[in-house]
């Protein structure tokens, strides 16, 4: 009798057991079903996110790259500028060369008109206009003499100042006159009618002035052998520089 009623309440518990499994199978299935679509939703957030991070990254360089394009962009701008007004200045300087030389033509003419007007023979003018010139290509040979050597003590200046330290003051010839040809304010530099041949050096500071009065102090950036480009140096500025300001050093 014991053991019956004990076969009875194992099968009823198998009974409840098999119950209740139906009734829990669903709910696992489901919840078998929301996990793997929340696995498929963070294995899609977490693509996302490395594909944003590469895409932030890729932007990142991108705009680096361009401010480096635009740093070099006006760099170049700059350079264009600086020789285009130089080329503008020499243009200038041209044509006033061309009207003085066509000044020159026309007194010269009016010259020999007076020898002739006075009766002097034209082969005495052409003897006295012979040793005229040759008495000026002396002059200009010793001038050039003394230009060479007045050339060669600025380098050995300019040398020296670069061998005592990078913050010595280039030095550079004494006595340097000249005048601003152009502005441009933009970028802030001029170019100046003196240059190597006037003993100007790269990096060598000259100041500017106008009616006597201080206007500013400038830099040499590059130097040709006729002119110079020179950086306005803002700690000096008292007023605008304008052309036709001096120049001295």
């Amino acid at each position: 009798m014991l053991r019956a009623g004990l076969i009875l309440v194992i099968l009823l518990g198998l009974g409840a057991l098999g119950i209740a499994q139906l009734q829990v199978a669903p709910k696992i299935s489901t919840l078998e079903s929301d996990l793997s679509a929340a696995n498929d939703a963070r294995y899609s957030a977490e693509d996302a996110q490395r594909q944003a991070e590469t895409a932030q990254r890729n932007a990142e360089e991108e705009a680096e790259t361009l401010r480096g394009d635009l740093t070099d962009a006006n760099d170049k701008l700059k350079g264009a500028m600086q020789f285009g007004a130089m080329q503008k200045a020499r243009g200038d300087e041209l044509d006033s060369e061309l009207t003085s030389t066509k000044s020159e033509l026309i007194e010269a003419q009016r010259d020999i008109q007076a020898w002739v007007g006075l009766g002097v023979t034209p082969q005495f003018v052409i003897t006295m206009k012979d040793r005229l010139n040759d008495a000026h290509e002396e002059i200009a040979a010793i001038s050039s003499e003394k230009e060479v050597l007045i050339r060669q003590l600025d380098q050995i200046k300019y040398e020296l100042s670069r061998f005592v330290g990078p913050n010595q003051k280039v030095v550079m010839r004494d006595g340097i006159e000249g005048s601003i040809l152009s502005v441009d304010t933009d970028w802030g530099f001029v170019v100046i009618n003196v240059g190597e041949q006037d003993g100007v050096r790269e990096n060598g500071e000259l100041m500017v002035s106008r009616g006597g009065k201080l206007v500013g102090k400038v830099q040499i950036s590059s130097v040709e052998n006729d002119r110079s480009v020179a950086n306005v140096m803002p700690g000096w500025l008292q007023a605008d520089i304008k052309v036709g300001d001096e120049v001295l050093y």
